[in-house]
């Protein structure tokens, strides 16, 4: 073999390593019932987030943030306020419906490169002079423009907890109705 299929080889390898999964975690719910299983992820997920937006005909839902507080002593979140996002969607693949739980974790606060004054995109400019005062570079019109949150984590214990959760619901048999309860009868016996 010669050297340039060899690298051509070892280049193709080296691209494919970087391809990344998307984050979240996914679940195969073994039904083709969309309808109750968007019913279904819709209950599980109101347990444990505020659901923001709800498209039924997409299949997506997403949450408001909830804030969270880091356990006592770690400092993986440092003292910036926490918070989480949760992103549920559904689709298609083959004859069964696949469930896709998505949690970010985020904390607020700038860039650390834009602290330590990084180029961050492709516009700054690399002569090494900024061109922009930092009031410009981070200058916003509202208070939620001012809030800079950025992705630091990924809770995958709690999406697979939820796509348990919706796993079991969908298969287990439908629930019964509640039973009346009997009126009282008014014959003697």
């Amino acid at each position: 073999m010669n050297i340039r299929a060899s690298l051509a080889i070892v280049a193709a390898a080296l691209a494919a390593g970087c391809s990344q999964a998307p984050p979240g975690t996914s679940r195969d719910l073994s039904t083709n019932d969309r309808a109750n299983a968007y019913v279904v992820c819709r209950d599980v997920l109101t347990q444990y987030f505020s659901v923001e937006t709800d498209d039924p005909q997409a299949g997506i839902m997403k949450s408001r943030p909830k804030d969270i507080v880091a356990a006592k002593g770690e400092r993986l979140l440092g003292n910036s306020p926490a918070r989480q996002i949760a992103t549920l969607s559904l689709r298609k693949e083959g004859g069964s419906i696949v469930a896709y739980v998505c949690i970010e974790t985020q904390r607020q606060g700038s860039d650390p490169n834009r602290q330590m004054g990084y180029a961050s995109s492709v516009s700054d400019n690399y002569s090494g002079v900024p061109n922009q005062t930092p009031a410009q570079s981070d200058a916003a019109t509202t208070a939620e423009q001012n809030e800079s949150w950025r992705t630091v984590d990924y809770d995958h214990v709690q999406e697979n907890k939820i796509l348990n959760e919706i796993s079991k619901a969908v298969q287990s048999p439908a629930r019964p109705e509640k039973p009346t309860p009997p009126t009282p009868s008014t014959q003697p016996k």
